[in-house]
C-alpha cells in the first residue's frame, strides 16, 4: 500500500473528527487530547493514569494535567488504585457521559456520510482490517524500540 495514500486518508479522517468534536468541546473548553482520554475512560471503566499514557503514547505530566482539567471540569474523578495506592484509577462522572455521547452520536451522524454507498459487509471487513492493522502497530513500536 502506497504510504502518501494511507497518510492522506488518516490525516484527513483524523481532521475532520478532531473538527467535529472540537465543535462540542469548544463549549467546554477543552481539546482534542482532552477528549481522547474522555473517550478512553468512557470504554475502559477501570483505567490507570499510567495506562492512559500507555494507550496514547502521552507522557504522564500531559495526561496528569489532561485529566486535572477534566476533574476541575467534572468530567472524570480519581480514586487511588486499591492494590497500589500511588497509582490513580480515572473513572467517567455522569457530566463526562454526556459530553462524550454528544460527541459519539456527531461521529454517528458523519459517519453515515463517510461509509455511504459502502455496504454494512464493506463496513466489517475494513474494521476487520484495521483491527488487524491497529494490532500490528504494537509489533512495530517493538521492532523500532520505541514507545
Amino acid at each position: 500500500m502506497d504510504d502518501y495514500n494511507l497518510n492522506g486518508f488518516v490525516m484527513k479522517y483524523t481532521q475532520i473528527k478532531k473538527r467535529i468534536a472540537a465543535k462540542y468541546l469548544k463549549e467546554e473548553n477543552l481539546n482534542a487530547f482532552e477528549s481522547i482520554l474522555l473517550s478512553i475512560v468512557y470504554k475502559h471503566t477501570e483505567c490507570t493514569q499510567d495506562r492512559l499514557g500507555e494507550i496514547t503514547m502521552f507522557d504522564g505530566a500531559s495526561v496528569a494535567r489532561a485529566l486535572k482539567k477534566l476533574e476541575d471540569r467534572g468530567f472524570i474523578f480519581r480514586q487511588a488504585d486499591p492494590n497500589n495506592g500511588r497509582k490513580k484509577i480515572v473513572h467517567i462522572t455522569d457530566e463526562g457521559t454526556k459530553l462524550y455521547d454528544k460527541v459519539r452520536n456527531a461521529f454517528h451522524e458523519s459517519n453515515e456520510t463517510i461509509f455511504k454507498g459502502i455496504t454494512s459487509e464493506e463496513q466489517k471487513q475494513l474494521e476487520t482490517i484495521l483491527e488487524k492493522v491497529y494490532e500490528n502497530l504494537d509489533e512495530v513500536k517493538d521492532i523500532f524500540q520505541i514507545k
